[in-house]
């Protein structure tokens, strides 16, 4: 192998199209103002021009981000990862390997790199195909699937990074989405399919993902662009009309181009000078670049404002929340209530955004706002949250199956409207069951991909009644297992119940409307003795 400490040019493999390349791009400057000074060149090298993605060929790049270092001769000397940070699509944790710097300090000193190849992670090329063989188009095949389940968060203005409306948009970016959809990643619906109908699902079919692998692996042919359908169209401005009010963050809060992940709670007093009811809510991201999700709580004690207008707040929001109005991820519209169950706001009243950041690789700022829409009837139904889940978490390093169970049994009759599934990031599976008096099992939900980035707030289709006596179970399984690519810790640490991002939880939230006001007292009582009993008889703690 050719070892060189004359000439050595780092050349990094990029692609605007790949969000990925962003968030590396800090890092790439900060390696390029430390080695220059030393005699190194740095260039970047764009697949998104013909002449980029030739290059990319020559070197051998294969996905984009991906570091090669060639020596005086042009040979590769190094190719791979800029460091271990991205150990699969989609997860993203502290590094604990710098492999390209440990490369260029080796060569510099005239010594052989660590490791000469390693696996880059990213958004894979599409380079030519030889030929192409299915026929498979973008026109008959492709778009209308496309249209259909990514444009809805694709497109000018939405939720996702980048926009898919027209074959211009979609074809480079063809072997990225072939990768995504065959890896479950893309569309984010974690929910396994099952008896029960959630609203709004999104999944591909075994036979879409193929389609779509087809289409890129023979280059993203476009076909008869007249038999195209055309892109669907999204209204701007607020989908339920004109709010009847609209709340914003006071200040924008600033994110930091690199680092992990934040998670920030941003108090907004209501100024309410009377009490009213919310019918439906739409929130609307200030950055879209940068906030992943939102949850919305309200808070009729000042608890929160006096944590500050602007704290850290992961897992749990930092006090003791009054209500909820729900939460908010990519690809989730407007929220409305079953009929007579409005949230009440009363005068004093703060709302609280319990807010999800993702560094993009440049300094970004967010004034997200919420629009609020009234009824003038107040509620006579109340939605109740019946909450499963443990504090008993306690699971050893390399513990490849910890499971965690818990259940509770409905006094009374309900209607089952939605559920939550809440966990950290080493949590693989979920389960949720409902048992009804007369044996019958009736699946929740099942998740066996659980993935911390993409939680969300499941409503059924079809609300359904189940019968007082019905036993309501929970199972979540961890992994704090090293083959576990989520795994935060690199090597595995001993990880117990709290809200801190190396902590873990686990809480099945199951929606339900009681038959009546005296249902709800008794309800609202059991589950009020269950905490009691959880606890030990203490006091719930921030």
């Amino acid at each position: 192998m050719e070892i060189v400490t004359s000439v050595l040019t780092v050349y990094l493999v990029v692609s605007g199209a790949c969000p990925l390349s962003n968030r590396y791009q800090p890092e790439f400057e900060k390696l390029r103002a430390e080695y220059q000074p030393r005699g190194v060149r740095f260039e970047q090298v764009s697949t998104d021009t013909a002449e980029g993605l030739r290059t990319a060929s020559r070197l051998g790049a294969r996905v984009t981000p991906q570091a090669v270092v060639t020596g005086s001769r042009g040979s590769a000397v190094y190719r791979g990862r800029i460091d271990d940070r991205m150990p699969a699509l989609g997860v993203h944790r502290r590094p604990t390997r710098h492999d390209l710097r440990e490369a260029i300090e080796a060569l510099l000193a005239g010594k052989s790199p660590p490791v000469r190849e390693t696996t880059a992670i990213g958004c894979a090329i599409a380079y030519p195909p030889a030929k192409a063989t299915t026929g498979v188009t973008f026109a008959r095949h492709a778009a209308p699937l496309l249209y259909r389940h990514c444009t809805p968060c694709h497109h000018t203005g939405g939720d996702a990074p980048f926009a898919l409306e027209s074959f211009g948009d979609a074809a480079p970016r063809a072997a990225v989405i072939a990768e995504v959809v065959r890896r479950g990643l893309m569309p984010p619906w974690k929910a396994d399919p099952g008896p029960l109908e959630f609203e709004g699902a999104h999944r591909l079919t075994g036979g879409e993902i193929r389609l779509l692998e087809s289409w890129a692996r023979d280059g993203a042919p476009r076909g008869d662009p007249g038999i195209e359908p055309a892109a669907p169209k999204f209204q701007p401005g607020w989908k339920l009309g004109a709010p009847d009010r609209t709340v914003r963050m006071q200040k924008p809060v600033e994110v930091p181009a690199t680092g992990e992940d934040i998670y920030t709670c941003v108090v907004i007093p209501l100024g309410l000078k009377q009490t009213r009811y919310v019918r439906a809510f739409e929130f609307k991201p200030g950055n879209r670049r940068t906030v992943h999700h939102a949850l919305m709580f309200l808070d009729a004690s000042g608890a929160a404002r006096r944590n500050g207008e602007v704290y850290p707040c992961f897992g749990v929001p930092g006090f003791l929340p009054s209500a909820s109005l729900g939460g908010w991820t990519p690809g989730f519209g407007p929220t409305s209530y079953p009929p007579l169950t409005a949230v009440t706001l009363r005068p004093g009243m703060d709302l609280v955004l319990q807010l999800h950041y993702h560094p993009t690789g440049t300094i970004e700022t967010d004034q997200s706002e919420l629009a609020l829409y009234f009824t003038e009837t107040a509620p006579t139904r109340r939605m109740m949250d019946v909450a499963l889940g443990s504090r008993n978490i306690d699971i050893p390093a390399g513990e490849a199956r910890y499971i965690v169970r818990d259940h509770f049994t409905l006094p009374v009759p309900v209607e089952v409207t939605g559920i939550i599934p809440h966990a950290h990031y080493i949590c693989r599976e979920m389960r949720g069951t409902a048992i009804r008096p007369d044996g019958r099992r009736i699946p929740l939900i099942t998740v066996r991909g659980w993935d911390f980035n993409w939680q969300r707030h499941y409503r059924y289709k079809h609300p359904f009644t189940l019968p007082a006596g019905t036993r309501i179970e929970m199972e979540f399984l961890y992994d704090n297992s090293a083959a576990n690519p989520r795994n935060p810790s690199n090597p595995p640490r001993r990880v117990t119940w709290g809200g801190g991002s190396l902590d873990e939880m686990a809480g099945l939230h199951v929606q339900v409307i009681p038959a009546n006001d005296d249902d709800a007292r008794e309800l609202g009582q059991s589950l009020w003795g269950k905490i009691m009993r959880e606890l030990g008889g203490g006091i719930l703690k921030r």
